[in-house]
């Protein structure tokens, strides 16, 4: 599931990096790409972390996964940001709402695969 989520979320973020390409400008849309390479690639340090082990022999194993994943995907996100602002050229707003969409787009992503799932 969380390859899927992936998978969509990285979707999202190439649409809203083309809409500000389009509609504002060429470094906008840009900008708008860093963004959601910003939250996707701490999203895909985490999911790797979070789901190496699984099943109930290994419960410590999987804690201490997830605690290690949260804190990569913290201080990896905290990185892209500080390396997008060292760049100059960047616009501020296309990178904040394609890194949020792309961030909130998890919740309704992960709904619908599961209500997909159900029905299946």
């Amino acid at each position: 599931m969380a390859r899927k989520v992936l998978f969509f979320q990285s979707i999202i973020a190439i649409v809203c990096s083309i809409f500000f390409a389009i509609f504002k400008s060429q470094n906008s849309g840009i900008s708008a790409l860093y963004g959601g390479i910003t939250c996707l690639i701490p999203a895909f340090v985490f999911a790797y972390y979070a789901f190496r082990y699984a099943g109930a022999t290994q419960n410590k194993l999987v804690v201490r996964s997830f605690s290690k994943g949260s804190k990569v995907k913290f201080f990896l996100t905290i990185i892209l940001f500080s390396l997008a602002f060292k760049w100059s050229e960047v616009e501020f707003l296309p990178l904040l709402v394609t890194y949020l969409i792309t961030m909130m787009a998890q919740w309704p992503i992960i709904s619908f695969l599961h209500r997909v799932k159900a029905t299946s």
